[in-house]
């Protein structure tokens, strides 16, 4: 059985169950969706019998006596309520939200045993790799001889400023910042996310004069900002590289940041052939993070450097499949079903 986890309307999931049922018709696949309510675990370790998990959901079971290969792409255990106020006699709000603490943690513990016997087979990526971050990006690239955007996280203004000085412009970005959607009234929905934000010594003062109201602020992180000849997206997978240039630089919308997507004119996207100095550091890279793929940002400067940004294990890559004839459904659907056949050999 082929077990795939992903939220229920990623595309580039649905694009790799497609080539699943495509190339093999009767493929024995199970999917659990972000929706999927797991209302029983039954986890069973012995000194006589295998390890053995079940998961008992609103759409049937799931042993891992019968996964052959998994592929973590997004989402996460969605548990059946803990407490509910309207049928528990525990009505206090600081005691439930105590108790709430400690199921999650309870919950957390057993979700990574669980996903260590789920990918016990063949995988591509774990819901740990979830957790990568763009600090430990950055570290693990210049460990392994990748060039990096000089990066500063401070709180200390003096410290900003400072580094402001050395650059004529830096820019500021979020660490890890999820999108916060919420409906405002019956029609109108509301999103609230984190974009790339340019800043001059000029506007670092500007914070400075705002900054001496508070008597604190939060951290923050700032790049050195640098030119771009085009723009890097490079999908991997299990040593495979996809690259993708993006001519962001030509339009002033996505200047600074290619996701500021310009609908009505949008950028010109082709394969890339990346030099293999770069691919041997981007493959070291990768390992050291222990990652299975994942999507690289990149920029390309006019001077011909190549410069790492960070990459996200769970991004997007049916724009770089699509734009440039990689078929990297196809990929991820040969390459799991090669991990069933390898198991039932």
């Amino acid at each position: 059985m082929l077990f795939v986890q992903s939220n229920r309307f990623d595309v580039s999931t649905i694009d790799v169950l497609d080539w699943l049922y495509f190339l093999d018709g009767k493929v024995n696949l199970r999917i659990l969706h972000d929706t999927t309510v797991i209302n029983e675990i039954v986890y069973k370790i012995s000194n006589d019998e295998q390890e053995n998990l079940l998961l008992k959901t609103d759409k049937g079971k799931i042993s891992s006596k019968e996964i052959d290969a998994f592929w973590y792409r997004r989402g996460s255990f969605n548990h059946a309520p803990f407490i509910n106020d309207r049928t528990t006699a525990i009505h206090h709000s600081f005691l439930t939200q105590s108790f709430q603490r400690n199921f999650y943690r309870e919950r957390e513990h057993i979700g990574k045993c669980l996903y260590t016997l789920l990918q016990h087979n063949g995988k591509i990526n774990t819901y740990e790799q979830n957790f990568t971050n763009k600090i430990a990006n950055l570290s693990a690239a210049k460990k392994v001889g990748l060039k990096i955007p000089d990066t500063l996280v401070t709180n200390n203004f003096e410290e900003v400023l400072a580094f402001s000085k050395k650059y004529s412009k830096i820019l500021t970005k979020d660490i890890e910042f999820d999108t916060i959607n919420f409906a405002y009234d019956e029609v109108h929905n509301v999103s609230i996310y984190a974009t790339v934000t340019i800043l001059t010594p000029a506007d670092v003062m500007l914070l400075k004069a705002e900054e001496k109201e508070n008597s604190s602020s939060h951290f923050s992180l700032f790049q050195q900002y640098i030119e771009k000849k085009i723009e890097l997206r490079i999908f991997y997978l299990n040593g495979l590289f996809y690259p993708m240039a993006i001519f962001s630089q030509e339009n002033e919308k996505t200047k600074n940041d290619f996701r500021n997507y310009d609908r009505e004119r949008p950028n010109r996207c082709i394969p890339y052939k990346l030099p293999e100095n770069i691919e041997s550091k981007l493959m070291a890279f990768m390992q050291e993070m222990e990652l299975d793929s994942g999507s690289i940002d990149m920029i390309l400067t006019p001077e011909q450097d190549y410069v790492f940004l960070e990459v996200n294990p769970v991004g997007q890559f049916q724009w770089v499949s699509k734009y440039c004839n990689y078929d990297i459904e196809r990929q991820i659907a040969n390459q799991l079903l090669n991990h069933s056949h390898e198991k039932k050999l």
